[in-house]
């Protein structure tokens, strides 16, 4: 049940009602809170705080909400049972809540059509409240990988939990792998590109130990899984000539996964260490082993098991990959560290 003024409340918001209002109005205790926040496929994020501790030497806790259209706000306790509470309305939206021996006070809300699509990439620009000891995300089916502040991050059928200041998160629901076909020494090579973006003509040029594709839009991401039996790294990565910024996020057996997000449309070249050093060692011969060819085949990430759409080998017990992002992001850095968390119960493999 809602109220205005709870007994607890009233002296505060007696003597400061005038300020209600206010943007930086803080009128009760720090939470301690995890906030888990569920995106369903229309961009609507669902969103839940955990308080776990409501004592706070018997001051009332104040709540900072996430910013965006809010619908469908509940306060109760972990049983179900309404909660009083009073709201300052500010932007975002704060809420206040008594000092109880609850174990844990639950607020939950949705935030209409929070994250917004362009062109197949859905994308928001989250701010995690202050007070706020990590956010848990979970995506809707489909998204098997994001990208934080521009950085690739691989999920499987996982999680991803947040904390710092906050991030630009950016995913695509079942994003298309095309498959391009390079003809090297006798040997057929499959290399996938996971992208919306529209995509042209490519070629491998051993003699250069580059592959290269014309990108038609830009600002969208794309990730290169690429053939280690076919380009081996460390790998550079340019467009139309300039060097551009690129992650190699992932290793296994076969391949390695290129991560970038073009600023203009153009021709990607991605540069190897090595050509045909894989695991089947091709050996490299004369210019006439170049291939080129000019179209591509979509496909789902069904269509490519273990390779393209779940390539990934994330260990069983994991059940969230974590962002540490914090004063990184503030200072303007690009770096993001990835730690995991574990559980007893074992998880499907990808």
């Amino acid at each position: 049940m809602k109220i205005l003024l709870s007994l607890l409340i009233i002296p505060i918001l007696a003597l400061s009602g005038y300020q209600a209002f206010g943007q930086q109005l803080s009128m009760g205790a720090a939470p301690h809170e995890v906030v888990k926040v569920t995106i369903d496929e229309t961009g609507t994020a669902h969103v839940t705080h955990e308080i776990n501790t409501t004592t706070a030497n018997f001051k009332p806790i104040q709540v900072d909400t996430i910013d965006g259209n809010m619908n469908n706000l509940t306060v109760t306790d972990s049983s179900g049972n309404s909660v009083e509470y009073a709201k300052i309305q500010k932007t975002p939206l704060s809420v206040i809540i008594n000092a109880s021996q609850r174990n844990m006070t639950l607020i939950k809300y949705d935030l209409i059509n929070v994250v917004t699509n362009t062109d197949g990439v859905w994308k928001w620009n989250y701010y995690e409240p202050q007070d706020t000891d990590f956010t848990a995300f979970h995506f809707p089916k489909g998204v098997d990988m994001v990208w934080a502040n521009s950085r690739p991050v691989y999920l499987g059928n996982l999680g991803l939990g947040q904390h710092g200041n906050g991030f630009t998160l950016e995913y695509i629901i079942n994003e298309p792998v095309n498959i391009q076909t390079v003809q090297f020494s006798g040997k057929s090579f499959a290399v996938g590109v996971r992208t919306v973006a529209g995509l042209g003509d490519y070629a491998f040029d051993q003699s250069l130990k580059a592959y290269s594709l014309n990108v038609n839009k830009a600002n969208i991401p794309i990730t290169v899984i690429m053939p280690q039996d076919l380009l081996s790294g460390p790998y550079d990565v340019t467009l139309n000539g300039n060097a551009t910024l690129h992650q190699e996020f992932h290793y296994n057996a076969t391949h390695a996964w290129i991560g970038f997000t073009p600023a203009k449309s153009g021709t990607i070249q991605i540069t190897g260490g090595a050509v045909g050093q894989g695991q089947t060692g091709v050996t490299q011969s004369g210019p006439s082993d170049n291939a080129t060819i000019g179209g591509n085949s979509p496909s789902g990430p069904s269509d490519n098991s273990g390779v393209f759409g779940s390539g990934l080998n994330v260990s069983s017990d994991n059940t969230s990959i974590y962002l540490l992002i914090g004063g990184i992001i503030a200072a303007g850095v690009g770096g993001i560290i990835i730690v995991k968390k574990t559980r007893s119960k074992t998880a499907p493999k990808p």
